[in-house]
């Protein structure tokens, strides 16, 4: 699957260049990590993905709900078993919504096999832009940790009688204080993704 951003996004939002190998490697990593915590939080792919196949309960309604958003095409259903014909048997409805005609879904547990095609061709411009964020805060924080050696938590630091400054570990719940110990989505990018976000129904 493909990353939510690029080496050049981070470098634009950055203004600077990622050049060296350990810098690269650095980068597609925190990219690697800000796609997959997009992912995780939304519950979602959210990128174009044809033909999955899954395997879904039923509990004998009139709809199901299909997992993956936003549902592009229902290639096939089969329900334990039997092949089901689209508009006869069953149609596609609003927010991934498969509706059963004139009867309800057959109950029963891994009931439903189903072929369909799901997410966007063209990743929305906002989950780019988090990923960015992500990544790029990622990035940095890995970079400080370095400078300093591997300890986190340092603030600043001077030569002219050498003095170092800690964090203290207050701030907002959007503060970012160390490479190990900072959320990877802030509350802001949350609240940008909580469109794309599936809850189980």
């Amino acid at each position: 699957m493909a990353d939510f951003c690029t080496i050049p996004d981070l470098e634009a939002f950055l203004q600077l260049e990622i050049t060296t190998a350990v810098q690269l490697a650095s980068a597609a990593a925190a990219i690697k990590e800000a796609t997959a915590a997009i992912k995780n939080y939304c519950h979602q792919e959210i990128e174009l993905v044809e033909d999955d196949e899954i395997t879904l309960d039923s509990y004998g309604g009139m709809r199901v709900f299909l997992p993956q958003l936003p549902v592009t095409e229902v290639t096939e259903v089969l329900e334990d078993g039997e092949l089901l014909v689209v508009e006869d048997d069953y149609k596609l409805g609003q927010h991934g919504i498969l509706w059963r005609v004139g009867q309800r879904w057959y109950e029963g547990i891994g009931a439903l096999e189903i072929t369909y095609s799901h997410g966007y061709a063209t990743l929305p411009d906002d989950v780019i832009a988090v990923a960015v964020r992500a990544a790029s805060r990622t990035y940095q924080m890995g970079l400080n940790t370095a400078e300093f050696g591997g300890v986190t938590g340092i603030k600043s630091l001077s030569l002219g009688d050498y003095a170092v400054t800690y964090t203290d570990g207050t701030g907002s719940q959007d503060s970012a204080l160390t490479a190990s110990g900072s959320r990877m989505l802030l509350l802001s990018e949350k609240d940008v993704l909580a469109k794309y976000r599936y809850i189980a129904q």
